[in-house]
């Protein structure tokens, strides 16, 4: 007896095994997830892994023994991975073609974040250093006990050749701050006057940290890029249209600001324009535009510290940012908006969703919310209206893959990142699925294969190419009577009678469910599309 894959579309959800405790570990197999691969590397392991929504590896890299902390793939199909010291590409074979050490190469460490460029650039964020003394001189509280300041600088860096890279583009924070202490030294003016600059006297209790900038997104559309302060509890747009030495002033640029603040949000206590009560944000991290769906060209962010003050539970938001064509409005001396536009706060299987440092958010083209609790290692993805669709546990970290229901340990990732089936990055490129990284997984199985059962009336079914890039074909001693063609999410995405093939073409790349029916008789048959 032939064993086949049955598909099950269910009326009512279907939630799956509660005892995993490592990868997929809840699957709403009802739901309209979205659809595509998810890309995320654990701090503490040298792998990055492409996982579609069964927790099955699409494809997987290194980064030499080190461990990596941001990684990205590039719309040409390669991936950019770096840590706070190395940084390289990759093709999508796991082939190095260009890597550098920060220190070597220029003289400096990052931290954090790193961020793509269309232009085969990326951004990074590094530390300025200053001297307790050249802060006074700039109009530094005097009463300043500390030897050093950490103020922020963000750079563009091209590289070159296999193994160099040289800036093209600084911005700094240093050029943009405002002191009302003492009216002999620069930037001297009122505070509440200016909200393009940063009060280099705002007391965040962070002692010499006055920044701790964590994140980083560009937008190519406004040529416009954006930055999380921890810290500050505040998150910031400058603009990137700028020379150098007109991002150090504040005039020049496609805004005629220079590299003042465009916008900021989060913490109006920071420019003197409210209370501690005012504030929205909270230690949050992974400020960035919405590139798809129904609330593209807003902005998404996680709280750590929920809805900007609860220290036991984190708030994931929508920012509508009020822009027009990049231009941003004030009322009443503070940027817009008043409040956020979409949030959620709530419980993932019983834990309420929080994370005191890192994380991430990112808002999927159905609307979902994809969320990294980066100290669990747990991604999720939850409905606009709060469901919890699908669940998954990192079961790698610390060089080692966990076994099921153990409980894993350095699995966190600071960043994940869901790409679309169709991303582009994706085109001409071949997935090689290598199943689920632990040793086993029921939820897994049930996402791939909803139900197994036995059946020998289609058993001389033969379908060819498989994989294929277009045309599937059938062949049966009888006349197929309907084809039709599933996402993996269980979405019906092709349909066609009395016929034996159908056409993938228009379908983007990755793996599919084809139901082959037959008088009374169906088989379901995974299928790669290439």
């Amino acid at each position: 007896m032939k064993k086949i894959i049955v598909l099950i579309l269910l009326s009512t959800f279907y939630l799956s095994h509660s005892q995993e405790t490592l990868g997929l570990i809840l699957d709403d197999a009802n739901a309209v997830k979205s659809d595509g691969y998810t890309l995320f590397n654990p701090r503490s392991d040298d792998r990055v892994f492409l996982i579609d929504n069964c927790g099955e590896v699409m494809r997987q890299w290194d980064f030499s023994g080190r461990k990596s902390v941001s990684s990205y793939i590039l719309e040409n199909g390669n991936i950019l991975q770096s840590s706070r010291f190395d940084a390289d590409i990759r093709d999508w074979d796991n082939n190095i073609l260009w890597g550098i050490n920060y220190q070597d190469t220029f003289g400096f460490e990052i931290h954090h974040d790193i961020e793509p460029l269309p232009n085969g650039n990326f951004l990074v964020l590094v530390r300025d250093i200053y001297t307790n003394t050249e802060m006074f001189a700039e109009g530094l509280d005097t009463s300043y006990i500390l030897d050093t300041l950490v103020l922020e600088r963000i750079l563009e860096i091209q590289p070159v050749g296999t193994d160099s890279a040289q800036i093209v583009w600084e911005w700094k924070l240093f050029d943009h701050l405002v002191q009302n202490f003492d009216n002999t030294k620069p930037n001297f003016g009122v505070v509440a006057d200016n909200p393009q600059l940063l009060d280099m006297n705002f007391d965040n209790g962070n002692a010499s940290n006055l920044i701790h900038a964590n994140a980083l997104d560009y937008n190519e559309d406004l040529d416009q890029l954006a930055f999380s302060s921890r810290s500050l509890s505040e998150v910031f747009v400058i603009d990137h249209s700028t020379t150098t030495v007109e991002a150090a002033s504040h005039t020049g640029g496609t805004y005629g600001k220079g590299g003042d603040f465009l916008w900021r949000w989060g913490n109006p206590e920071v420019y003197d324009q409210g209370t501690a009560a005012d504030k929205k944000l909270g230690r949050q991290h992974d400020i960035k535009w919405i590139t798809e769906g129904p609330t593209q060209g807003m902005m998404s962010v996680f709280s750590n510290d929920g809805y900007g003050n609860d220290f036991f539970a984190s708030s994931i938001h929508i920012l509508d940012q009020s822009d027009t064509n990049g231009v941003y409005s004030m009322d009443s001396g503070k940027f817009l908006p008043q409040d956020y536009f979409w949030s959620w706060d709530g419980v993932i299987m019983g834990e309420v969703m929080h994370a005191a440092a890192q994380s991430g958010l990112q808002i999927l083209s159905n609307g979902n919310a994809l969320i990294n609790e980066s100290d669990i290692g747990r991604l999720t993805e939850v409905d606009p209206a709060g469901n919890i669709l699908w669940v998954y546990r990192i079961p790698v970290g610390n060089d080692l893959d966990f076994d099921q229901f153990s409980q894993p340990e350095g699995n966190g990732a600071f960043r994940a990142h869901r790409y679309p089936a169709n991303y582009v990055g994706f085109n001409g490129l071949a997935f090689n699925n290598t199943g689920i990284i632990e040793n086993q997984n029921s939820i897994s199985d049930d996402c791939v294969n909803r139900l197994s059962v036995d059946d020998s009336e289609l058993s001389d079914l033969s379908v060819f190419p498989n994989p294929t890039r277009d045309v599937l074909n059938f062949e049966f001693a009888r006349r197929i009577d309907r084809i039709q063609v599933y996402s993996m999410t269980g979405k019906k995405v092709l349909s066609k009678s009395d016929s034996d093939f159908i056409n993938l073409e228009d379908l983007a790349k990755g793996m599919y469910i084809v139901e082959v029916s037959i008088d009374n008789n169906s088989e379901f048959i995974k299928v790669l599309k290439d």
